[in-house]
């Protein structure tokens, strides 16, 4: 039975108290525990981007980024796998129909993988014999398919087309071919388990493949640009920030300053951190929500995204994970010395902010293909 957008929202705002519940252990065991993935897959987290034709809701851009930062606010690490392993319906448009469907029978599976051509595929009868090793598999651990992006190779050497550019595919790789690398030591999202992950000379089939860099085969507007993938990244940020002003608002009405004897809520420093934090954070939001509605529309009317609403989905995507981060600055320095405690949620949702920031989404260099396109100019590399 198909799950609607509400009835999918609903229950992921229902998953609240135990993803809270679970905080402490996907912080030390740095990945989710294997009973909220399941709860999570009931909810029907995985199955936004699928179509209605496939028994999917079929999520518009605005209700996925609304989705994600209902997960960020009770934990970044979750919202993260929820925003990276819910691509498989993004995925399952690039191939065609009959394989699509044998890779994915239900559309409650995962999938997780690294784009970036960090492998090679040889050209051989039927397909490619790749090998490669890539990072950041957010959410490796628990997922039902793996992807990579490689370098297309052939007799002589890298391939290249028209524009001179190299050829890059994304690739299905069996699940059991995998190597899994326990690498995610890192400053936040840890419940992510974005691990490296490697194959040797692994046969994948030619039907297995697709280019991250077009549109979907399928008609609907959800599959009409390729540049949505990473459109509800920025709503970790907003979420995990927002429930940062929260529990600085919930703490200052309940503490007492030492040694001045102050209520919290009554200093100066912290009505100005709770204010212009609480602005900001709304701010992005509604940029979020701007430019994920308009370039919506587009798609609905058929139209092919503008220069300047493809420049936006990246403005709009480091706009918010900036703001994210120096909202928690703002707070942490309200809350004082209780912040830098790593047992502390102030401490880790900082941490997880800064290392959100950290993806090429949220990077300054990103702006550079955003100038490029509000020039008139083609990005040579951009996911947008």
């Amino acid at each position: 039975m198909t799950r609607t957008i509400d009835e999918i929202l609903t229950a992921a705002r229902a998953l609240g108290p135990t993803i809270e519940a679970a905080a402490d252990d996907i912080e030390r065991n740095r990945r989710l525990p294997e009973h909220l993935i399941a709860a999570m897959r009931a909810a029907g987290v995985f199955s936004i981007a699928f179509p209605r034709a496939w028994g999917g809701p079929e999520f518009d851009l605005v209700s996925q980024s609304r989705l994600i930062e209902i997960l960020a606010y009770h934990d970044a690490s979750v919202a993260w796998i929820a925003m990276i392993c819910s691509d498989s319906g993004h995925y399952a448009a690039r191939l065609d129909e009959a394989t699509a469907r044998e890779l994915y029978p239900d559309v409650d599976l995962l999938t997780s993988g690294y784009l970036y051509p960090a492998g090679t595929a040889i050209e051989t009868d039927g397909g490619y014999r790749v090998t490669g090793r890539w990072q950041f598999g957010s959410g490796c651990l628990h997922a039902d398919r793996i992807v990579g992006g490689c370098l297309v190779h052939n007799a002589d050497g890298i391939k290249f087309d028209a524009r001179g550019r190299p050829e890059m595919l994304a690739v299905y790789l069996p699940r059991d071919t995998i190597t899994i690398h326990d690498t995610w030591y890192t400053t936040g999202l840890a419940g992510s388990g974005s691990n490296d992950y490697s194959a040797d000379d692994v046969f994948v089939p030619s039907e297995r493949t697709f280019d991250p860099f077009v549109a979907g085969k399928r008609p609907e507007p959800l599959y009409r640009y390729h540049g949505v993938f990473f459109s509800n990244l920025p709503a970790v940020a907003i979420g995990c920030a927002q429930r940062m002003l929260d529990d600085l608002q919930s703490l200052a009405m309940a503490k007492v300053s030492m040694p001045s004897m102050v209520a919290m809520k009554d200093e100066y420093r912290v009505q100005l951190a709770l204010a212009e934090g609480t602005a900001a954070i709304g701010a992005a939001r509604a940029y979020q929500n701007e430019v994920l509605a308009s370039l919506w529309q587009s798609l609905v009317d058929g139209d092919a995204p503008t220069p300047s609403q493809r420049a936006a989905i990246s403005l709009m995507s480091v706009h918010a994970i900036r703001t994210g981060n120096e909202v928690a600055e703002l707070v942490c320095e309200a809350v004082g010395a209780a912040s830098i405690f790593a047992s502390s949620p102030f401490d880790r949702r900082r941490r997880d902010l800064a290392t959100t920031s950290a993806h090429i989404i949220g990077q300054r260099k990103t702006l550079a293909a955003a100038a490029q396109l509000l020039f008139g100019d083609e990005p040579m590399f951009s996911f947008v």
